[in-house]
């Protein structure tokens, strides 16, 4: 994908305090985040879970994945935390339905976790860090709730290995500047490579690190992604950072948004997403 090439050159230093989501809150949004197992996207964390261990899931989104790990480590209680406690009501009705009682949601930050140190056995973070502008205090903060011999996992995009096919110059230039909003923002869309440094950085030892793709094989799913991609372009909190920036007019952004949607109903469409994982013990 050729937008990695340009994307450094919209790079500024963020704040913690101005740093914002940049996927926001929107239906399609909250429909794809709900829609995340942890046989799937927590695959290479799940293996180290055990009956009886306390769990973190930190930016837990609508919390799929936190009851799903609520099942595995019951009956020991599983926390989900997020800023936006609205998403919490998908998870509180999923778990209602699968009649899963020892899991909980909390709003909060994963800068300022409002736990006692030696809190948890285990905590997860998922797509959570390459959104931050201060990783090493949120890994601070994850390491401080964690009790001695506990574990974290993180996984995180690398969008230098993602894959969308066919492309075209104006889809080149819409990944371009989606990526550049993330670091206006304070992300890193290739923080997934670094996960063992930031681990090690931050005091935990015995590191594991892989990676994975999150992809979508049939042409009626990649039609969906393609209606994403076209609607999220055309978002406020995306848009009013691209025209603020003057990085692209109304007119031009219209035009990438009929190019993803035209793009998803191609019959060759194929995208993937590289992710980057690794789970990291304290001493």
């Amino acid at each position: 994908m050729a937008h990695t090439k340009n994307i450094l050159q919209h790079t500024e230093t963020v704040s913690v305090e101005k740093e914002r989501y940049s996927g926001g809150y929107g239906s399609r949004i909250i429909q794809g985040l709900s829609g995340r197992k942890a046989t799937r996207e927590a695959a290479f964390f799940l293996p180290y879970l055990r009956s009886g261990m306390t769990l973190l899931d930190c930016g837990c989104g609508p919390g799929s994945m936190t009851v799903d790990f609520a099942e595995v480590v019951a009956p020991s209680e599983v926390i989900g935390i997020d800023l936006e406690s609205s998403q919490f009501e998908v998870g509180r009705a999923l778990a209602l339905e699968r009649g899963v009682k020892n899991v909980r949601f909390v709003a909060g930050n994963i800068y300022e976790l409002p736990f006692s140190e030696g809190s948890f056995d285990a905590v997860f973070v998922h797509a959570v860090l390459y959104h931050l502008s201060d990783t090493h205090k949120a890994l601070a903060e994850v390491h401080r709730v964690l009790k001695s011999g506990g574990f974290v996992g993180v996984r995180d995009s690398d969008v230098a290995a993602d894959i969308c096919t066919p492309s075209n110059p104006i889809l080149d230039r819409s990944w371009e500047l989606i990526y550049s909003v993330l670091q206006h923002n304070g992300a890193n869309p290739f923080l997934g490579r670094t996960h063992r440094a930031l681990l090690r950085e931050s005091g935990f030892v015995d590191i594991k690190a892989s990676a994975s793709f999150d992809y979508y094989a049939t042409s009626e799913v990649e039609v969906q992604v393609g209606e994403f991609w076209a609607d999220f372009i055309l978002q406020p909190h995306i848009t009013g950072v691209i025209r603020e920036q003057g990085w692209a007019t109304q007119t031009e952004l219209e035009e990438m948004s009929a190019a993803f949607k035209s793009w998803g109903e191609h019959p060759d469409a194929f995208y993937a997403r590289a992710r980057c994982e690794a789970v990291g013990w304290k001493k």
